[in-house]
């Protein structure tokens, strides 16, 4: 190799290294920020190609997506001072690049501050209430203020955090079983308190329908006697005017009804006066 060759070799070597230290892409989940001697010279946020001045500036990635920090499991102590495994995560974003690299500098560091601001304030928080508020899941109002506390904290760092969730809150597994003895206890006695309600609420609608069914057929029975009454009085009429208009008829008539009742069994035998009344009937059928 010539040496004219060796120095076209080297100047386009040299080039090629400035340029690749001249340029960068930047994709559209990332954001930039530029560096000159170690202070802050520009932030880069739109998608593409840009440029800096080679081996004088330096760039440093962020990432514009949304990220989310698992915290680990935290024992916490609720109102009643019982311990709590609170696991928890948190969802943020870096929305001033020059705040969190001055402050924080990398994702790792801001994670480990995100969980120190998370935890201080879910144990002041939870330490408000119960055990019975915090494992049921009806939390909303409790994460509300934690998240709004931890997004005061964490936007000095340039982060804004757009939730905190408990994943899981139980207690330890050592007093799992008393605390779950305890609830049962108290759901068995509110149990027999509704049972006795229950059992009072019956007894009341019993009773109720027991009187009910005796105002109904005593004023059913009062209504039939009433009826039966008036029937019966519409049969004397009947048969007064009956018996009014043909008195010796009815007479035989009755006669005969009796003749018959008296007679309608066979082996009864009886032993009477030939000229009784009764037998004036049959006195005349003879003649």
């Amino acid at each position: 190799m010539t040496p004219k060759m060796a120095l076209s070799l080297f100047v386009l070597g040299a080039v090629g290294v400035v340029g690749a230290n001249s340029t960068f892409i930047l994709q559209e989940t990332e954001q930039a920020m530029v560096l000159e001697f170690g202070k802050v010279k520009k932030l880069v946020a739109e998608p593409g190609l840009h440029f800096k001045t080679p081996f004088v500036q330096q760039l440093t990635f962020f990432d514009k997506r949304i990220l989310e920090t698992d915290s680990k499991p935290e024992e916490i102590q609720s109102k009643e001072k019982e311990p709590m495994v609170v696991d928890s995560f948190t969802r943020w974003r870096i929305v001033d690049a020059q705040k969190f690299y001055q402050t924080v500098q990398s994702e790792r560091r801001a994670r480990s501050r995100l969980n120190i601001i998370v935890n201080s304030n879910l144990r002041q928080e939870l330490a408000r209430h119960n055990s019975k508020e915090i494992v049921s899941g009806d939390r909303e109002e409790v994460m509300a203020k934690v998240l709004k506390a931890a997004r005061v904290e964490a936007e000095p760092l340039g982060i804004e955090v757009i939730d905190v969730r408990i994943k899981r809150a139980d207690w330890p597994a050592n007093i799992s079983q008393a605390v779950y003895a305890r609830m049962n206890a108290e759901r068995n006695k509110e149990a027999k308190e509704i049972r006795a309600q229950g059992a009072e609420k019956a007894q009341e609608i019993k009773a109720r329908s027991e009187r009910d069914r005796t105002i109904l057929l005593a004023e059913a029975q009062r209504d039939a006697q009433k009826l039966r009454g008036e029937g019966d009085a519409e049969s004397i009429k009947i048969s007064a005017r009956a018996f009014n208009k043909d008195v010796k008829f009815y007479e035989f008539l009755r006669s005969m009804e009796a003749y018959e009742n008296s007679f309608n069994d066979k082996e009864t035998l009886m032993v009477l006066d030939p000229s009784m009344k009764f037998f004036k009937y049959f006195d005349k059928a003879v003649k």
